[in-house]
């Protein structure tokens, strides 16, 4: 390898080993601006800070594209350190912003919950199961029918606790987990139930009774129980409850500015063709890169890029001395597939557009495989901020 390039692969290595501060931002709830007004950062990680009052012990911050659902929003938690009452709190923001995009953003403040709230919301989604289960239950001669399958059902009882629970959070964040086993088992439980034989397993019926839907009511009665003291066990004395939010709707990134990678390196082209053996003839290059994806959101095909450029020699001659040129300044082309290492190094490969100068003084064009290796650099364009 030349020394000039060796020389800038081990300056880039340096330049690429330094990481830049992590930005932090601020909410100020006096102004109710956030970043002062500018736009957030894009492509890279953030903090979000702010003041709180006392006794919160969560900030909760979810934060998602304007035009996509909510259900795509991320989440971030800061909880108080134990034992301390901050009077401020820093959420980082770790999964980076598209840039020239809008976003919402929703930051909830959470303490304590009273005993009274947390029965408050437990009665409420007790009342919302039962009013479920009565929706789409069926008594038929077969057995107990859900209009429903199991999955469907589960996953509509998850979510009457989740939004029952709104605005309540455990300590450490974690979600409703979902029911457990022994509701799936319960579920299951109902297709052996044979109602021919419900007046065997009911007591205390009068002849008026009906013994069918007294035998099925039992059974709900036992899955609602099952049910509650799941939703029980979650909704524990330790829940929190969102006593503030701060929103902020449709809320710009900034754009950043876009780059074009030059290369400069060094390559070796496959000169073999017609000649006795195989033979490389070698020159510094320059280039551009066009890659294949975003960096800070697919970094792998980051990595890959399409490249081009020329050979910069002019004296490049194979073993039979006839030169070697190319089409434009009579320097061979190039076009290839790069890979990116280090951020700094690229490899190349692919082929080269040449022209071989005969000693008969004729010119043969050719089309040839090469391998080069070059250092990197960013050409930055427009006006924007210049993204690592």
């Amino acid at each position: 390898m030349r020394p000039f390039l060796l020389v800038i692969i081990l300056v880039g290595i340096g330049i690429s080993g330094l990481k830049a501060q992590t930005t932090t931002i601020n909410l100020d709830l006096i102004t109710g601006k956030l970043n002062g007004g500018l736009p957030l950062p894009a492509e890279e990680e953030f903090y979000i800070r702010g003041p709180i009052p006392e006794n919160i012990e969560i900030v909760k911050l979810k934060i998602n594209q304007s035009k996509k659902a909510e259900k795509t929003a991320m989440t971030y938690f800061w909880t108080a350190p134990f034992g301390y009452n901050d009077l401020s709190y820093q959420v980082l923001v770790a999964d980076p912003l598209r840039s020239n995009e809008d976003y919402h953003l929703e930051i909830g403040y959470y303490q304590k919950a009273g005993a009274d709230q947390i029965q408050e919301v437990r009665d409420l989604i007790h009342q919302n199961i039962e009013a479920y289960l009565s929706t789409v239950t069926k008594i038929k001669r077969g057995g107990v029918k859900f209009t429903e399958s199991d999955e469907v059902l589960l996953n509509n009882l998850s979510q009457i606790v989740t939004r029952g629970a709104y605005y309540f959070e455990m300590p450490n964040g974690e979600q409703f987990p979902g029911f457990s086993d022994i509701t799936r088992s319960k579920l299951e439980q109902r297709s052996k139930l044979k109602m021919g034989k419900a007046k065997f397993n009911v007591t205390g019926l009068s002849e008026n009774d009906n013994a069918r839907a007294a035998y099925a009511e039992k059974y709900i009665s036992e899955l609602e129980n099952i049910l509650f003291a799941e939703v029980d066990q979650y909704l524990s004395p330790n829940m929190l409850v969102r006593v503030n939010e701060t929103v902020f709707e449709n809320y710009p990134t900034e754009k950043t500015a876009n780059s074009l990678p030059i290369n400069v390196g060094y390559g070796a082209i496959s000169v073999s063709k017609g000649l006795p053996e195989q033979e490389f003839v070698a020159s510094p290059y320059a280039g551009v890169s066009f890659p294949l994806g975003n960096r800070t959101f697919a970094r792998f095909m980051n990595n890959m890029s399409i490249s081009t450029g020329f050979f910069l020699s002019g004296d490049m001659k194979n073993q039979l001395d006839e030169k070697i040129s190319g089409p434009v300044l009579d320097r061979p082309i190039y076009v290839g597939l790069g890979y990116n290492f280090f951020r700094f190094i690229r490899l190349n490969a692919g082929g080269t557009f040449i022209t071989t100068e005969k000693l008969d003084g004729s010119n043969q064009k050719g089309f040839q495989p090469f391998v080069g290796v070059s250092a990197e650099f960013n050409l930055w364009l427009g006006i924007g901020n210049k993204k690592k």
